[in-house]
C-alpha cells in the first residue's frame, strides 16, 4: 500500500534538519586548507540536478531511514579487513566495493564521486542498492557521462543548493558514508577498512599520494566534528572503530 505523502515529508524534514547541523563542515574545514572555489560547487549542481528532480528522491531517503533508523550498520572501506562483524546492514564508499565483492555481500548504499576505476564504477548497480552520487566542482563531466548508467541515485552536494539533492557536510566518500549513517539515525556504526595514517589507492586509476594524505587527515577531522554535532561517541579498536549514538 502506498505510504501517505506526509510520512515521506516528515522523514525528509528530520533528515534535512540533521544535514543542516553539519553542512558547514566543508566550508569551515576543507576550504581554508585546499582553497577550492565555492562557486564551482553550485555551478556543478546547477548543471545536472534540475534535470533529474523527481519523486524518487524523497522515496529513497524514506526507505533508507526506515531501514537504518535505530539499527547497527557496518561501513566498509578499501583497506584490509581481517574480521568483519556479522552485520545485516552494510554500506560504504566506492572503494569498499572490492572488499564486499570478495566477501560475497552487497551494499545497501554506496557513496561515490566517480573517481574510482571504470571497472568498479561499472559494478555499482550490481553491488549496491542506492547510489549516493556526489556532485562537486571538478567531476561534472564524469557525472554527465556516468549517471545515465546508474539507477536508484540520490545526488549529494557539499554546499546547500535549491535543488533535489542532499547537502551533507562531508568531503571524501568515506566520511560521507559515515555521515549519512548518522543522519539516518543508526544506533551504532562499525567502520572497517579505513586507515587515517595510510593512503590507499588500489581502487583508483590514478592517485596523488601527497594530496590524498591531506584529504584523509581532513576526513578524520570532519568525523570528529560531525560525531559531536550529531551526538555520537567514537571507540577505536585494533581492526575497526565504532560510532555510538548517545541517548
Amino acid at each position: 500500500m502506498k505510504k501517505p505523502q506526509n510520512i515521506y515529508c516528515n522523514c525528509l524534514e528530520n533528515i534535512m534538519k540533521k544535514a543542516n547541523k553539519i553542512i558547514n563542515v566543508y566550508t569551515d574545514i576543507v576550504e581554508p586548507v585546499l582553497n577550492y572555489p565555492r562557486h564551482r560547487e553550485l555551478e556543478s549542481s546547477m548543471e545536472i540536478i534540475p534535470q533529474i528532480c523527481d519523486n524518487s528522491f524523497c522515496n529513497i531517503l524514506y526507505r533508507l531511514n526506515k531501514k537504518i533508523n535505530n539499527n547497527r550498520i557496518c561501513i566498509v572501506g578499501p583497506g584490509k579487513i581481517d574480521n568483519l562483524l556479522d552485520c545485516e546492514i552494510i554500506a560504504g564508499p566506492e572503494g569498499g566495493v572490492v572488499n564486499l565483492y570478495n566477501l560475497g555481500k552487497k551494499m545497501l548504499f554506496v557513496t561515490t564521486d566517480l573517481d574510482s576505476s571504470q571497472k568498479i564504477l561499472g559494478s555499482l548497480n550490481f553491488l549496491s542498492d542506492v547510489k549516493f552520487l556526489h556532485i562537486h566542482g571538478d567531476n561534472l563531466m564524469r557525472v554527465k557521462i556516468t549517471n545515465i548508467f546508474l539507477d536508484n541515485v540520490v545526488y549529494t552536494t557539499q554546499v546547500s543548493t535549491p535543488y533535489c539533492a542532499l547537502p551533507i557536510g562531508s568531503f571524501t566518500d568515506g566520511d560521507r558514508a559515515i555521515a549519512l549513517s548518522m543522519i539516518f539515525n543508526a544506533s551504532e556504526i562499525y567502520v572497517y577498512g579505513f586507515d587515517f595514517q595510510k593512503v590507499i589507492c588500489h581502487h583508483k586509476d590514478y592517485c596523488f599520494s601527497d594530496y590524498k594524505n591531506i584529504k584523509i587527515k581532513l576526513a578524520q577531522k570532519i568525523l570528529t566534528f560531525i560525531s559531536k554535532k550529531l551526538n555520537y561517541s567514537i571507540e577505536y579498536n585494533k581492526d575497526y572503530f565504532i560510532f555510538k549514538r548517545s541517548l
